[in-house]
């Protein structure tokens, strides 16, 4: 097989084995509900930390997609990986994960090592942390500037409670850091019973430049990736326009400039 899965893939999370999607259909369907271009991220529960596919499908369609690798830190190999995933697989990102014990913790030496490597190939940083962890995002966004620092799924912050969302002060701190962006995903929208408040009050707080949308598919664990699409502008209809266009384009556009 060319694209083993992990041996140790989550026996949880279903959705491979329910709802596969290659990259063919994949784009097919961004087509089909309006989407250009994509943002491949890697899906550690399928194939963990072997980014092969991701590459080799960002590099067969270089008109319409980037890949996001995914890298493990605590990897005594992690900084000549990165550096082989971005200068010879075409990578335009990295993934870092702080959950389900899968990585080093935001403050080991050997993420840090990592993170100055993405400074140097200049390429963004996508967070995947737990909702304590909020609070040290911020020492290590500040730590490397000219990083950007791309935070998934809001942090899987708190989003219950009313719409002024009063246990996020964490989620909301990471504002004063002009490098920090939040990715709005799919399951951040459903996590709350206000997600056009969440959109406004994101933007009030961040700015619609350090904000985008992403769909989460396939792992969002469902067939039809047009009713994320959907999801994504009725939640987004009472922005302005020009905040509406950043959330759902420019922000990805400037994080990844080869979007065009």
């Amino acid at each position: 097989m060319r694209y083993p899965l992990s041996p140790g893939v989550d026996g949880e999370q279903g959705w491979h084995r329910e709802h596969p999607v290659d990259t063919e259909t994949l784009l097919a369907q961004a087509e089909a509900a309006g989407v250009r271009a994509l943002a491949l991220v890697q899906a550690i529960s399928c194939y963990g930390f072997d980014n092969r596919y991701v590459l080799d499908s960002a590099r067969a369609h270089p008109q319409r997609t980037i890949a996001v690798g995914g890298l493990r830190p605590d990897d005594p190999g992690a900084v000549a990986a990165l550096r082989r995933d971005v200068i010879d697989g075409g990578a335009r990102g990295v993934r870092l994960f702080s959950v389900g014990g899968t990585t080093a913790p935001l403050d080991h030496p050997a993420m840090r090592a990592v993170m100055a490597t993405a400074a140097d190939l200049d390429i963004p940083v996508v967070m995947l942390t737990a909702p304590g962890q909020l609070a040290s995002i911020l020492a290590v966004v500040d730590a490397f500037p000219s990083v950007r620092f791309v935070l998934d799924h809001c942090g899987f912050a708190d989003l219950g409670g009313d719409d002024s969302f009063p246990h996020d002060d964490a989620l909301f701190a990471l504002a004063q850091s002009g490098n920090s962006h939040l990715k709005v995903s799919s399951m951040t929208l459903r996590a709350t019973s206000h997600p056009e408040a969440l959109w406004s009050t994101l933007v009030s707080r961040f700015g619609s430049e350090r904000l985008m949308w992403g769909s989460d598919y396939p792992h969002t664990n469902e067939p039809s990736y047009a009713a994320l699409v959907a999801l994504a502008l009725e939640t987004t209809a009472a922005l302005t326009e020009g905040a509406r266009v950043n959330v759902l384009a420019g922000t990805a556009r400037r994080l990844w400039p080869e979007f065009g």
